[in-house]
């Protein structure tokens, strides 16, 4: 066997081993090489470890850290699919380097599908005829199903959730709405009506509360027999003047 044969079988036995070196995440690899999977032709999407990308960034001291994005479509670059040792998964800021990825989403393949579907992928016609120009809008079209697909799934099981938050929540608030309601002696739903005892002052007598256009009455009363007897007092002493005269 010639060196050649050898270093042929080497790096066969590396790349089906997974201990190829890594490449670009820009760049997709061969079967058996760290790095970027092809997922176009796919009709499911790989299984991930972790249903949210991970994007490693500077955190603004200089040092690289990971965040998960919380949604789908939160960001302008679509997520890539990548095939990484574990050790680099686990500590992905620490890695990330390596394959030119920070500030990229990227969803980490399970390796055992990845063994199952990608070292042992049976392409049909068409695709082992793809061109690597095709096998980038493949991958990039099947992305973005995926993508769409999972944001659906998503929007979906956050309206599930609030309407079981919102089912759980009415009866609670009825339920203290009525209890309430019986605390203040009021039928629920039924506003309190004003009584003329409710709007008495304490310590005044029913009695002593009187309309004010009685108490006007007697006073004008008053009034009027104050102004009679005085006319009639000045009309007394202009007849008595004119006698004297």
């Amino acid at each position: 066997m010639n060196r050649l044969s050898v270093a042929v079988a080497g790096i066969a036995l590396a790349a089906a081993s997974g201990l190829a070196s890594a490449a670009p995440w820009t760049v997709i690899v061969q079967p058996g090489v760290y790095g970027r999977v092809a997922v176009g032709g796919y009709s499911e999407p790989p299984v991930v470890y972790s249903p949210q990308p991970v994007v490693a960034v500077d955190n603004g001291y200089g040092e690289v850290v990971e965040e998960s994005i919380a949604q789908a479509y939160a960001t302008d670059q679509p997520p890539v699919y990548l095939w990484v040792p574990e050790y680099q998964r686990l500590h992905w800021a620490k890695y990330s380097r390596e394959y030119g990825a920070n500030g990229v989403p990227v969803y980490f393949v399970d390796d055992s599908w990845y063994r199952a579907n990608v070292l042992h992928r049976n392409l049909t016609p068409e695709q082992r005829a793809w061109t690597p120009q095709q096998w980038q809008e493949q991958d990039r079209i099947a992305r973005d199903r995926f993508e769409r697909e999972r944001f659906e799934r998503q929007r979906y099981e956050q309206q599930q959730r609030w309407n079981s938050e919102r089912v759980w929540h009415e009866p609670q608030q009825a339920s203290i709405a009525a209890q309430r309601a019986q605390q203040d002696g009021v039928n629920p739903g039924r506003p309190a009506l004003q009584t003329g005892a409710a709007s008495q002052p304490r310590g005044v007598p029913t009695s002593a509360i009187q309309n004010p256009g009685e108490r006007r009455g007697p006073g004008r009363a008053r009034e009027r027999g104050e102004r009679r007897a005085e006319g009639e007092g000045r009309g007394g002493f202009e007849r008595g003047g004119n006698r004297e005269r």
